[in-house]
């Protein structure tokens, strides 16, 4: 039962304006705004010596890295660095264009970041930024 709540609740918030979206209570547990969202891809070069695991412990599939819909946090938003975000969480992104959306938080961005995520995207993927996106945190 639990598990079809959530689906349901992951497509309704996929696939509804972004005007409903911003006034369901729910949302609103953990919001933050005027972020800046870029993309990484899962390479050595941009990560660690094993890019294919996330800080979160999560295994990265190289040529479907953009499928999964995860991204990484600086440290400033994580709760392991005094922020309110946790590896698992789900959050709704808005004002980011093409990537507006549901994801989830799985990896840790270098520690000279602030305030920005990263989109993970699979390889050849033309580069993209955005400038002051928000982040709703759902509540699980």
């Amino acid at each position: 039962m639990k598990t079809t709540l959530i689906f349901l609740l992951i497509n309704f918030i996929t696939y509804a304006p972004a005007s409903i979206i911003n006034n369901i209570d729910f949302l609103d547990i953990y919001r933050v705004e005027k972020i800046t969202a870029t993309m990484y891809n899962a390479m050595e070069s941009q990560c660690d010596s094993d890019p294919f695991i996330t800080a979160g412990m999560y295994k990265i599939n190289p040529s479907k890295a953009s499928e999964h819909n995860w991204i990484a946090m600086s440290r400033n938003l994580l709760s392991r660095w005094g922020g309110e975000f946790n590896y698992g969480d789900n959050v709704i992104i808005s004002n980011a264009g093409h990537k507006d959306g549901t994801y989830t938080v799985v990896d840790t961005m270098n520690p000279r970041f602030k305030d920005r995520i990263d989109f993970l995207e699979t390889t050849g993927t033309h580069h993209y930024i955005y400038e002051t996106i928000t982040i709703q945190k759902i509540r699980g």
